[in-house]
């Protein structure tokens, strides 16, 4: 698995990664990570917690990267990885590992898997949860801001209609079983310390959806 080293890449192997997360009470797994300050704010008020924030793009990460290295004074942190993975093409490392998987405010196909869904991203989500985990999808669009991604990716409707209904039973063939739709405004997800889950919350008001559940 490729993890960043401040702003370099190194690969650590399934024994490797065991070593780093031994002694932690529990790992959350964060795919679609963007800039990593979401995962990176977590872990300062998580210390007991081990986060694992996976992104395709490996520049968006570096900041946060070059910060973890830093003295705990300036800012540094062990309890954070960022790796440099595709949600459709999750390192083999990762299986299995994580009390929680979390997916928030994907975009672009990582918005289509999780919403749509799509078997392969669903897939990765059920194969990085331990038997038991928790799973966490937060997701938006809307069609008065949106209209191009919605007619180009095909996207439905959302509404808490559409996330109880066949999406739940699609999702259960998966392995994911949902016990919780919520609709979610703006003022909730300023708390999210991402720089796109910002621009969202402080833009136009909207309507977030918030599923949750467990993986068996």
């Amino acid at each position: 698995m490729n993890i960043l080293d401040g702003k370099n890449l190194i690969n650590i192997d399934s024994l490797q990664l065991e070593n780093i997360v031994a002694g932690f009470d529990k790992i959350c797994v964060d795919i679609g990570t963007g800039d990593g300050r979401n995962i990176y704010r977590k872990a300062k008020a998580e210390p007991g917690t081990f986060f694992i924030g996976i992104d395709p793009v490996k520049d968006n990460m570096e900041e946060i990267a070059v910060k973890l290295n830093k003295k705990p004074e300036k800012g540094g942190l062990k309890n954070v990885i960022l790796a440099v993975a595709a949600a459709e093409n999750m390192p083999p490392e990762l299986h299995r590992i994580a009390d929680t998987v979390t997916v928030l405010f994907p975009w672009g196909i990582l918005l289509e898997g999780v919403v749509k869904p799509i078997d392969e991203f669903i897939d990765a989500v059920a194969e990085t949860a331990k038997n038991g985990g928790k799973f966490e999808f937060i997701t938006t669009y809307s069609p008065a801001y949106e209209e191009n991604t919605i007619e180009t990716r095909a996207m439905p409707e959302l509404s808490i209609d559409y996330f109880n209904g066949e999406y739940t039973d699609i999702l259960k063939k998966h392995g994911l079983i949902v016990e919780s739709v919520e609709m979610l405004d703006n003022e909730f997800v300023k708390g999210f310390d991402s720089k796109w889950a910002r621009r969202l919350a402080f833009g136009r008001k909207r309507d977030f959806y918030r599923i949750t559940g467990s993986v068996l």
